[in-house]
């Protein structure tokens, strides 16, 4: 039986142990890139000349957009669009949301989440946008929280109260401008009761009719 010569074992022992440390320190040294640090409160930053992008996880409060040579997926503050897609663990949220307009079927409610999605995609296309935020994590997801102001002073979250295809149902905040976090609900509460009046949105959609009763 042939032995194995024991320096040339060595050798390649050596040599081993010089490619690990070769590769460590090039890792240690390497530029890394790093991650948006989170904001005192109260600091928001500003994202100008960002874009949407189109990614299947988009709907009416949470959507991915591009800036810098980055991409970021963002979630609003204050509002909570319908669902436009039913999985097993949205199937409470669905009936939450679905009660909170008064008590429409699943399909309508799924329905309204398309037209959500639709809603937010279509001004964030069309129109130019100020993001801004502190990048506050959502739990432990990717996305972080987000103000979305248009040209004309808007915020995203208004008009999708206005247009009623959310409800009043997230974190909230202290807005950049300073304004207080129960003051910019109360703007809310107020553009919802329009909207609920108006029928306009999820508040126009019929109710399901009563179950008729048994004879």
């Amino acid at each position: 039986m042939r032995r194995k010569h024991p320096k040339l074992t060595r050798n390649l022992w050596i040599a081993v142990w010089l490619l690990v440390a070769v590769i460590q320190s090039w890792d240690f040294f390497r530029e890394k890139p790093t991650a948006p640090k989170a904001e005192p409160d109260g600091f928001f930053v500003e994202l100008k000349n960002a874009r949407l992008v189109d990614d299947p996880g988009n709907d009416g409060d949470s959507f991915k957009i591009a800036h810098d040579g980055g991409e970021h997926v963002l979630r609003l503050y204050f509002v909570d669009c319908p669902e436009k897609r039913q999985y097993a663990l949205v199937e409470g949220r669905l009936k939450d949301q679905a009660g909170y307009f008064g008590g429409l079927s699943i399909p309508q409610i799924l329905n309204a989440g398309a037209q959500a999605k639709a809603f937010t995609e279509n001004l964030l296309k069309e129109e130019d946008f100020t993001i801004q935020t502190r990048w506050e994590r959502v739990y432990d997801s990717e996305r972080t929280y987000a103000v979305v102001l248009f040209d004309d002073g808007e915020d995203l979250a208004i008009k999708l109260v206005e247009a009623g295809l959310c409800r009043i149902h997230t974190k909230g905040t202290m807005m950049p401008d300073g304004q207080h976090e129960f003051d910019f609900e109360k703007r809310l509460r107020e553009a919802e009761r329009e909207a609920k009046a108006e029928k306009r949105g999820a508040w126009g959609i019929p109710k399901r009719a009563p179950p008729k009763p048994k004879k």
